[in-house]
């Protein structure tokens, strides 16, 4: 069986240089692993948030675990939206910028060297004592138009990158771009000015200084408004002179039509005030008309038939709390139940490829099992009975093929639990 420690090697996924790279599993946890060997130098240690970190040396190899549920990048070649292609950028930008810091460099940055999970994105080999290839930027960039295929050229951020793998801007520069979508409009600008060339800015400019008012109409409009303020101060302290000299001389009087017709406002006629002199005497009258009703609508406020409506919705909400209380601790003691005992768990096996058959041995079975241990449960491929859930670890004889060892759970997550037969 190909095996280092503790970690078994499933199929060799690639050669990298010198380096053979293969998929194993941890038989301790489980675990999916990258095996790279034979490297006798101790592997670098890092803490790069999205680089996978090397768990461990075995003997002259380097071993890196996978995440739960993530897959290479190459098997979504084509099948990616713009709004995960823009999430991963801007990851694996962040990635590059903490590797340069680290002075790490990839070299041989692809498609199948990038593991996603939902938004979520890892780089393997990082640290990896191979001869680069091609710069982490360009190689980057290369990668992600291969993976984008036909929605390339409608990803709004495509110029940014092809920016970067041209040297036009560095990696900083480009996971700013991405960071702020409105800088893209400063890019944007940038092209259409150097296509106009300098008489199309010159033109630009001097139509916004057309737009501009004037030092003499600035200075028009600021006397203006210093005019209205003085009336309006001049008004008001002579209502409060002539409320002060006689309480309770103020008429009231309808709004006559006449005052729109003079247009209302303005320093020598403000709006509900007749239009009288400026004198400050005390013993003269002014009148201010005011209209009897109120111009807007009225809005009553709310009476007390609303009250008992907000009660009544407040106390449904509290039974239909209740009521998924209740039925949550139903399920949850159903689930706690114990299995019966002459309950059985089912797995299909199948075997890669379709026409070969292998024996399938119980090496190993969870606590409380009454498994046989060291014999021949079944022949894959086919349904497996299993007494109790739980880890089991089994061994797979094929003719022709070296015995694999795997450990699988029951019940498994997947409807059915595929063997591959040799390396």
């Amino acid at each position: 069986m190909n095996h280092i420690g503790r970690y078994l090697l499933n199929r060799l996924r690639a050669r990298e240089g010198a380096f053979e790279i293969w998929e194993g599993q941890d038989t301790v946890t489980g675990t999916l692993v990258l095996v790279f060997k034979p490297v006798t130098v101790p592997p670098p240690a890092f803490r790069i948030q999205g680089a996978l970190p090397w768990h461990d040396g075995e003997e002259d190899a380097w071993v890196a675990e996978l995440p739960f549920g993530a897959v290479p990048l190459k098997s979504l070649t084509g099948k990616v939206s713009t709004v995960e292609l823009t999430a991963w950028t801007r990851r694996l930008l962040g990635i590059l910028l903490e590797m340069k810091a680290s002075g790490l460099e990839h070299g041989r940055l692809d498609a199948s060297r990038i593991w996603v999970k939902g938004e979520e994105v890892w780089i393997e080999g990082v640290g990896l004592p191979v001869e680069p290839k091609a710069s982490d930027e360009a190689a980057l960039v290369e990668t992600l138009r291969e993976v984008a295929g036909d929605r390339w050229r409608d990803w709004p951020f495509r110029r940014v990158l092809e920016e970067l793998a041209a040297g036009g801007i560095g990696l900083r520069e480009a996971a700013e771009y991405l960071a702020d979508p409105r800088s893209l409009l400063e890019l944007d600008s940038d092209d259409e000015g150097a296509e106009r060339g300098p008489a199309g800015v010159l033109e630009e400019r001097s139509g916004d200084a057309a737009d501009a008012p004037t030092g003499h109409g600035r200075e028009e409009v600021e006397a203006t408004n210093v005019a209205i303020g003085e009336g309006s101060q001049l008004l008001e302290q002579a209502a409060e002179e002539a409320g002060s000299a006689e309480a309770g001389s103020v008429e009231h009087d309808v709004l006559e039509p006449d005052f729109w017709k003079n247009g209302g406002g303005g320093p020598d006629n403000e709006p509900g005030i007749e239009r009288a002199s400026r004198s400050t005497d005390p013993g003269r009258v002014i009148k201010i008309n005011r209209l009897s009703e109120p111009t807007f609508d009225v809005i009553e406020p709310r009476t007390e038939d609303t009250r008992p409506r907000g009660r009544w919705v407040w106390r449904i909400g509290m039974l239909l709390f209740s009521a998924l209380a209740i039925l949550a601790a139903y399920w949850w003691s159903e689930r706690q139940q114990p299995v019966s005992a002459g309950e059985t768990y089912v797995v299909e096996f199948r075997v890669d490829p379709p026409d070969g058959h292998a024996e399938l041995v119980l090496l190993d079975a969870p606590e409380g099992s009454g498994l046989v241990r060291d014999r021949v449960l079944a022949e894959i491929p086919g349904k497996v009975s299993f007494d109790i859930p739980g880890v089991y670890r089994i061994q797979i004889r094929a003719e022709g093929f070296l015995p694999q060892e795997k450990l699988i759970e029951v019940p498994p997550r997947a409807r059915s639990i595929t063997v591959r037969l040799g390396p």
